[in-house]
């Protein structure tokens, strides 16, 4: 065989559509899912299990300032950014942040740098142009990750909200401009030097329009990051990023919107960089436009927490058959607010989608039919990113399993605490045989006060457990799914490929 003919024998694939992208999906998510569950885990993970430790402190925090409340630990033992000293780098938005930093700079090495061309270069060939890709992108990010949280002291949350304007930032050069000015006009331009601007331009805006959010978060008292953090705010534990998800969710239906322009390949006529500033607005209206639907559909919520029979002992019998009713228990979790943070997880699964159905599935089968099979595409992302939402979040609720949010509160040890009233409960219900007619009264009322305590505090701890399992699940998605989505396309699909 002639070495022309060996080429074109191992570039053909080694499986077709759809068949190449089901393989290509099954190892993302299986070494996504593995990267959570070894590393991220908040019980048993290499980077995070101290959090579940950490919640007997946060549990007595939160005890001292609202003893109603106490179950609260659960949130913000793990999902607060406020109460990160004991631990600094256990947290799930430190590791948050970390990957989203790992999503901007595989966008700047792999797409913007393309650092190993041209495509002679035996640094070329897989696996090891995608493994050097996959490594640098992580020291890198480690890198810019450590100089912000470590040496400046930045939160997490403040790191995440940066990498999500880079996530939005990065990739339009490539998606929106194809690369203008040096195509077509210096398209002889090494790639090293092109992407060395392209990443510096990059982090220029980054850096500006983050400086713009962060100020639009703190400048306004009322409704944004100072009421959130006051101590009177007893939302403050259950939703610690609020604030911030508020831009994050904006900045993620732009990015959605973004990715879902690239792939209609609108005005394939027009030049640019009219055509990339034209589909840019375009992405910024559609975005607005898609924020305020969900937002509508799925932010306003009350965070009803569910009683679970299972969970809540035996009430006891007569004379307290009225007092413990489920009606009585039920709107005691209940706070009305805008769940930006609801909107930004639903946003997930359809970018998600659009990625797999772009990149791993190269389109298929829509792709056959033009624009009117790309158009059909994102519609039917956005219809199967809302039912896997659905499915995994709502009903019948997956999260919670998936991400193992169901055994953090009895690995921490907050479940035995919680408990502790029900027993002091039916210990004095016990003895209130042993109490004279006219104290009865008072130990009825000493008794009821133990059981309301108890009951609120296993309702409470129910429902923070199911609201982590959706907030785990959201972070994997965005940041440890969506990095690895990437980064398998610098692998250029081997070894199916």
């Amino acid at each position: 065989m002639s070495k022309k003919a060996k080429e074109v024998v191992e570039a053909a694939p080694k499986f077709h559509q759809p068949w190449q992208g089901f393989l290509s999906f099954s190892v993302v998510v299986i070494l996504a899912y593995v990267t959570y569950t070894w590393f991220l885990h908040p019980v048993w993970g290499l980077l995070t299990r101290m959090a579940t430790s950490n919640a007997f402190v946060a549990y007595s925090v939160m005890s001292s300032i609202y003893p109603q409340f106490g179950s609260f630990a659960l949130l913000a033992s793990i999902n607060n950014p406020n109460l990160t000293t004991v631990y600094p780098l256990g947290y799930l938005e430190n590791w948050v942040s970390f990957f989203v930093f790992c999503i901007v700079w595989f966008v700047a090495i792999a797409l913007l740098a393309r650092p190993f061309t041209p495509p002679t270069s035996r640094l070329r060939k897989q696996p090891w142009g995608g493994l050097l890709i996959l490594v640098l992108s992580m020291i890198f990010a480690f890198i810019t990750w450590y100089i912000l949280g470590v040496v400046f002291h930045w939160k997490a949350v403040e790191m995440a909200l940066l990498g999500t304007v880079g996530f939005l930032v990065f990739p339009i050069w490539v998606t929106l401009f194809g690369y203008w000015p040096f195509v077509p006009k210096r398209a002889g331009t090494h790639a090293m030097v092109r992407g060395a601007i392209y990443i510096t331009l990059s982090w220029v805006f980054t850096f500006l329009l983050n400086w713009i959010i962060e100020n639009r978060v703190w400048s306004n008292s009322m409704g944004v990051a100072f009421t959130q953090y006051l101590l009177g705010n007893p939302l403050s534990a259950l939703t610690p990023l609020e604030p911030y998800y508020f831009w994050i969710s904006i900045l993620l239906s732009i990015i959605v919107a973004n990715t879902a322009i690239s792939q209609l390949n609108l005005m394939p006529t027009m030049t640019q960089p009219m055509r990339g500033l034209v589909s840019f607005i375009l992405g910024i209206v559609l975005g607005l436009i898609i924020w305020g639907i969900v937002t509508l559909a799925v932010g306003p919520s009350y965070q009803t927490v569910p009683l679970s029979p299972i969970a809540v002992p035996a009430l006891p019998s007569p004379p307290f058959p009225a007092v413990f009713s489920v009606a009585d228990f039920s709107p005691i979790a209940s706070f009305p607010y805008i769940n930006h943070g609801a909107v930004a997880a639903f946003l997930a699964f359809p970018l998600v989608t659009l990625l797999f159905g772009n990149l791993t599935f190269g389109m298929w089968p829509w792709a056959r039919w033009g624009k009117w099979g790309n158009l059909i595409w994102v519609i039917m992302a956005f219809i199967i990113g809302t039912i896997v939402f659905f499915i995994m979040m709502v009903w019948p609720g997956w999260a919670n399993t998936i991400t193992g949010a169901n055994i953090v509160n009895p690995a921490s040890g907050l479940m035995t605490l919680e408990l502790v009233p029900w027993a002091v409960g039916i210990l004095l219900f016990q003895a209130l045989g042993a109490i004279p007619a006219p104290f009865i009264p008072v130990a009825t009322m000493v008794v009821v006060s133990y059981f309301f305590t108890g009951a609120s505090t296993v309702i409470l701890m129910e429902g923070t457990a199911a609201v982590l399992g959706t907030s785990l699940l959201a972070s994997w998605i965005l940041t440890v799914l969506i990095f690895y989505l990437l980064a398998y396309e610098g692998f250029e699909h081997w070894p199916m490929k």
